[in-house]
């Protein structure tokens, strides 16, 4: 089976980031805006157009920082996440999208501390990769 390689943002504002809350199945897990590579496409190109869609937001000055992965529950495929450290203009506003497809059902900013926490199930190696990157 081969790796799902996937591009996602660490968007920073004033000390906290953006996660986004996914509905998977019946379980509901955290993780950073982005998504898979298309072909034909190249890792920034997916990088904005994944967090457009997913959040509204357009982001600025992303500089890649690390990678993550994780096995998908869905399908067991193995997802390969390259994220870029990122950040968005003053005042731009998270919307989230309403299309059927779209499994988000919640974005808040957080703290490093409140994402590491046991509140917030989310992939060991992101956790890590937050507590080493923020």
């Amino acid at each position: 089976m081969t790796a799902i390689a996937a591009m996602k943002a660490l968007i920073v504002r004033e000390g906290k980031f953006l996660a986004l809350e996914l509905e998977i199945g019946r379980s509901r897990i955290w993780d950073l805006p982005g998504g898979k590579v298309e072909d034909g496409e190249e890792p920034m190109q997916t990088l904005l157009r994944e967090v457009k869609e997913e959040t509204a937001l357009d982001v600025k000055d992303a500089k890649p920082i690390g990678v993550y992965h994780f096995l998908r529950k869905t399908d067991g495929q193995h997802a390969v996440c390259t994220v870029f450290r990122a950040e968005t203009g003053e005042g731009a506003k998270v919307i989230l999208p309403h299309k059927s497809n779209e499994s988000i059902a919640s974005s808040k900013w957080l703290s490093k501390e409140e994402f590491l926490g046991k509140e917030f199930d989310a992939p060991e190696s992101l956790k890590e990769l937050v507590e080493k990157n923020l």
